[in-house]
């Protein structure tokens, strides 16, 4: 909720209120809390998933985990310049005034980064739980590791598919 509280302050910036700091400041700000929240997000999930992994696999399941969260950020880097054809935001659009398509734009992506809290009731509340969890009957299903590791393997190939056609094409993709 912090970290999209951060994203919809944006809609100030577009506007150009920004409470007496410039609007540098103020986007870099805005930046570093997000970052910093992604952070402080990051560690007790990293602590839950240390918990359900078989004893002495700590360390791989924290490269898993660690890998899992780029991927997310490079898939989600790619997918968020396809929504830049959404609407016209362009300099050339935001130069004349026309704001519209970048307010419609930063109300998307901050609701999009706000859709984490429809899953935090699927959190372990306590020691119990997560105890539950760790002998629950998921734990060795082949089907759900497979998915997993489908989805990250298209992630990752994607993202990198992704960065290479935007090297070698710029503007492949048609955004503003």
């Amino acid at each position: 909720l912090v970290a999209g509280f951060f994203s919809v302050l944006q809609l100030f910036l577009i506007e150009g209120s920004t409470f007496g700091l410039s609007p540098f400041f103020f986007a870099l700000g805005d930046e570093a809390c997000v970052d910093f929240m992604a952070g402080l997000q990051f560690l007790p999930m990293t602590i839950i998933m240390a918990q359900l992994c078989p004893e002495g696999s700590e360390g791989a399941s924290y490269a898993l985990f660690t890998t899992v969260a780029n991927a997310a950020a490079m898939l989600s880097a790619s997918m968020s310049t396809m929504l830049l054809g959404i609407w016209d935001v362009s300099e050339e659009a935001f130069v004349s005034g026309d704001t519209k398509g970048m307010m419609n734009l930063t109300l998307l992506t901050s609701s999009i980064a706000m859709t984490g809290i429809l899953f935090v009731g699927l959190l372990p509340r306590d020691k119990k739980d997560l105890e539950a969890l760790k002998m629950g009957s998921f734990t060795m299903s082949k089907l759900g590791g497979g998915l997993f590791l489908g989805i990250i393997l298209f992630s990752t190939i994607y993202a990198i598919l992704d960065a290479v056609l935007n090297i070698m094409f710029p503007g492949w993709i048609e955004e503003s």
